[in-house]
C-alpha cells in the first residue's frame, strides 16, 4: 500500500452488518484510489501513459482486477447470493466512478459510455480469470501472470513490455490483493476495528 494512503476499511458507528451493497459502495472508492495509486506507479516507471485510450486501457484493467480481487474473496467468507449481490454492486459503482471521470477528461463515449465498457469487460474477463485459483493466501501465480499479461498488452507500443510484465506479476499485483484483502476483511467486519480517534463524528 502507498506509504500515507488512508483507506477506510471500517465501521465506526455500530457493529450492524452492513449489506452488499453497503459494502461494495465503500470498497469502490478504495478500489478507485487504488487503481489510481497503481497507475501513478506504473508511470513513475521506464515510460509515460499519456492521457488517453492508453491511460484508460490500463485504468481499466486494474480496476476489474481489483473487483476480480473481491469478489473471490466475497466467495471465500460469504454465500452465494450476498456475493452476486455485492460483486453487481460493485461493479456498477466502479462504472459510474469511470464515467464520471472520463465524460469530463475524454468526453462522452459512444456505444452506451464508460460504465457500459466497463461492466462488458467486466464479464468478459471474469471468465477469463474464472481459469485461475485463488488460494487461502491470495491469487496463484498463474493468476497474476495472466493480470500481468493484460496489463502489458494495455500498454503503449513504446513503453518497456518486460519491465511491464514484471512490475505487475511483483508489485502492482500484488498491493492490489493486499489492499483488498485487507479493506474487505475490515468492512465485513473480520478483523478488530481500530481506536476511534478522540473527538471524530461519523463512520
Amino acid at each position: 500500500m502507498r506509504p500515507g494512503m488512508r483507506l477506510k476499511t471500517h465501521w465506526f458507528r455500530d457493529a450492524t452488518p452492513r449489506d452488499p451493497a453497503q459494502i461494495a459502495n465503500a470498497l469502490s472508492s478504495i478500489v478507485w484510489r487504488s487503481a489510481d495509486v497503481r497507475l501513478k506507479n506504473l508511470r513513475k516507471g521506464h515510460f509515460e501513459i499519456a492521457a488517453g485510450p492508453h491511460y484508460l486501457q490500463v485504468l481499466v484493467e486494474l480496476l476489474v482486477f481489483l473487483a476480480i480481487v473481491a469478489d473471490r474473496i466475497a466467495l471465500r467468507y460469504q454465500p452465494p447470493e450476498w456475493r452476486e449481490a455485492f460483486t453487481s454492486a460493485l461493479v456498477r459503482r466502479i462504472g459510474d466512478l469511470l464515467q464520471d471521470s472520463f465524460d469530463d477528461l475524454l468526453g462522452p463515449a459512444p456505444g452506451g459510455g464508460y460504465r457500459k465498457r466497463f461492466i462488458d469487460r467486466f464479464n468478459s474477463r471474469f471468465a477469463e480469470y474464472g481459469e485461475f485459483e485463488y488460494l487461502p493466501h491470495g491469487p496463484e501465480f498463474a493468476l497474476l501472470r495472466y493480470f500481468g499479461d493484460l496489463l502489458t498488452q494495455a500498454m503503449p507500443e513504446e513503453a518497456d513490455k518486460r519491465w511491464a510484465l514484471d512490475q505487475a506479476m511483483t508489485v502492482e499485483g500484488p498491493e492490489c490483493v493486499d489492499v483488498v484483502e485487507k479493506s474487505m476483511r475490515g468492512l465485513l467486519g473480520l478483523e478488530p476495528r481500530p481506536k476511534r480517534p478522540h473527538g471524530d463524528a461519523g463512520e
